[in-house]
């Protein structure tokens, strides 16, 4: 969805899709993170503004894309200072994990030729057992 920065307030369900994250996740955050505390209508509705997206685009960041847990996203986001040490070991983990992906996505694609030769040979040998009998 298009973030429309004229717009004063959003809706939980407007932010789950700027965000792409689900309801129940954003609700969860906003008890975790203190930051994160979007007014309530007369109908008590959250009414996100767009310093509130601008935290949860920050949040989402920092968990899915740079690999931090919910407690050091929180300190980051507080802004305390970060251990040199964990940053090197959040890097390298972060590395690792990217080697791993890169090694799962070779290993299907050999699955995947490998499957179409298989198959490839199949349709022959149905091919050889239909002209011999």
């Amino acid at each position: 969805m298009a973030f429309d920065s004229n717009k004063n307030y959003y809706s939980i369900g407007e932010v789950t899709k700027i965000a792409g994250v689900p309801p129940y996740l954003l609700r969860y955050w906003e008890t975790f993170f203190n930051e994160l505390t979007p007014a309530r209508d007369t109908r008590g509705n959250r009414r996100y503004t767009n310093r509130d997206i601008a935290m949860v685009l920050n949040i989402k960041d920092l968990v899915y894309e740079k690999g931090y847990k919910l407690g050091k996203a929180s300190e980051i986001v507080k802004g305390a200072p970060r251990s040199s040490e964990e940053d090197h070991k959040t890097t390298e983990i972060l590395k690792l994990q990217k080697q791993i992906g890169t090694a799962k996505s070779r290993h299907r694609a050999v699955d995947e030729r490998r499957t179409l030769l298989l198959k490839e040979i199949k349709g022959e040998i149905e091919d050889i057992l239909q002209l011999l009998g």
